[in-house]
């Protein structure tokens, strides 16, 4: 009897403790949709030039060219493809250092390139990724205006640029591959020991290795393109450095 009385209220305990029990085992069937995080595309250069206000963005002479391009303050055409396509891509953040920038650096937003005072860099929609030629992206770094600080360009000077793909969310990719280049456009008329023109780079003789850390246009390193000279030494369709710049 007092068994039968008990019953009512001992089944409810036991399906709660059962129920109590059961949670948190694994399952067969997923309880929640899966959500997978795609990483953010990593921007590359094409290339970058070191040019002057006598150089054109073709990489031509303007019309008011002085014989000696060192006369000029020096500047950089800085050349890319839009290839990042995701839905919340805004741009590109340039980042201008004597050396790579740090994880630090970049979440400080330190030594970041604005044009506008804004972040990106440059500005660009997910809509215009393609490595189609006619889609080449060319920008001209002023010597007035490139960071860090309020410093300008300096002659005779290697500065290193990367660039990370930015999401109106505030994430932005990877760097891109550091690329280092020396801010004079005749890297032979620096002084012999400079960062443009270090002591084993002013040598004709120098070894094959030597040659392939030496900026284009030094004694080790000389632009073997005709007439290129002093207009950056871009290297022409189907060449490749040494001799030139890619």
């Amino acid at each position: 009897m007092a068994f039968q009385i008990l019953r009512p209220t001992f089944l409810p305990i036991l399906s709660l403790v059962w129920i109590f029990l059961g949670c948190g085992r694994n399952t067969d069937v997923a309880q929640s949709p899966f959500i997978f995080i795609s990483p953010i595309g990593v921007p590359q250069f094409l290339s970058i030039v070191a040019v002057n206000e006598g150089i054109t963005n073709t990489m031509s002479k303007d019309t008011d060219f002085l014989s000696e391009p060192n006369d000029y303050k020096p500047e950089f055409l800085i050349r890319y493809y839009v290839t990042n396509a995701e839905p919340q891509f805004v741009g590109y953040n340039l980042y201008i250092t004597t050396t790579a920038p740090s994880i630090a650096e970049t979440l400080a937003a330190g030594n970041v390139y604005l044009e506008n005072g804004v972040q990106p860099s440059f500005t660009h929609l997910s809509s215009e990724a393609s490595t189609s030629s006619s889609k080449l992206q060319t920008r001209r770094i002023l010597n007035q205006i490139p960071p860090p600080g309020v410093f300008p360009f300096i002659k005779c000077e290697i500065y290193t640029f990367t660039m990370r793909a930015l999401l109106n969310s505030g994430i932005f990719s990877n760097p891109s591959t550091p690329v280092k280049m020396c801010s004079s456009s005749r890297p032979y008329l620096c002084p012999v020991g400079s960062s443009c023109n270090p002591s084993e780079c002013n040598n004709a003789s120098c070894t094959t290795v030597v040659k392939q850390n030496c900026p284009v246009g030094t004694l080790c390193n000389p632009c073997t393109i005709v007439g290129a000279e002093e207009t950056g030494c871009v290297c022409p369709s189907g060449v490749s450095p040494p001799g030139c710049n890619l």
